[in-house]
């Protein structure tokens, strides 16, 4: 069974190893879908590869979300009019209202505590504007790391449930026993990728 330490050293390890790597497949199809390109948050921004990616898209404004300052070199190369790193967890960041026309957290989500997840998920909600998009991923019940007790999982009803209140575009569920992580450890993924849209 793959297990899941959450440190500096094992983050920065993984952004070293995800630096330059294409954009998520959801996040590309995201912003071709994306009706306005004010702001958008990037959670769980890791290496910046998908911070980059919408930065080049056209957005005015991009907020990169990270726990630690794992890509700090890079972000100190993009253009600071336009975007902004912020070092926090995601339980502490002020989700500002009505503010975001898309919203990424590719593989961000289930780092938010079990006892915070709902207070910190309803905010993000409220901070999409009408008609932005949402996009990322919720790890299933039979996910490897289940059980991490800094880390919240779903049944896929409970996932879906979740999500109600937006209009779901694309919603996929995996359930990869023979899988692996980024650093090649073996990893049962269980997850559900989705892209909503808030009316």
């Amino acid at each position: 069974m793959a297990k899941f330490a959450d440190n500096f050293e094992g983050w920065y390890k993984y952004a070293e190893r995800a630096a330059g790597r294409p954009p998520r497949p959801l996040l590309v199809e995201a912003v071709t879908l994306a009706s306005g390109r004010d702001a958008a948050l990037d959670i769980g921004a890791g290496a910046l590869n998908d911070t980059i990616h919408l930065l080049g898209a056209g957005f005015a404004h991009v907020t990169a979300l990270d726990g630690e300052p794992i890509a700090q070199q890079i972000a100190d190369t993009l253009p600071a009019d336009r975007f902004s790193y912020v070092i926090s967890r995601f339980e502490d960041f002020p989700f500002p209202p009505a503010t975001y026309d898309l919203l990424n957290a590719q593989y961000a989500l289930p780092f938010i505590r079990p006892d915070q997840f709902d207070r910190v998920f309803a905010a993000m909600l409220a901070s999409l504007k009408p008609g932005a998009l949402f996009t990322g991923q919720l790890f299933g019940d039979r996910d490897d790391w289940a059980g991490t007790p800094s880390m919240t999982f779903h049944t896929r009803a409970a996932a879906e449930a979740l999500l109600a209140p937006l209009t779901l575009l694309s919603f996929r569920e995996e359930d990869d026993p023979d899988s692996q992580t980024l650093n090649g450890t073996a990893k049962h993924w269980h997850l559900y990728h989705f892209l909503a849209r808030r009316d």
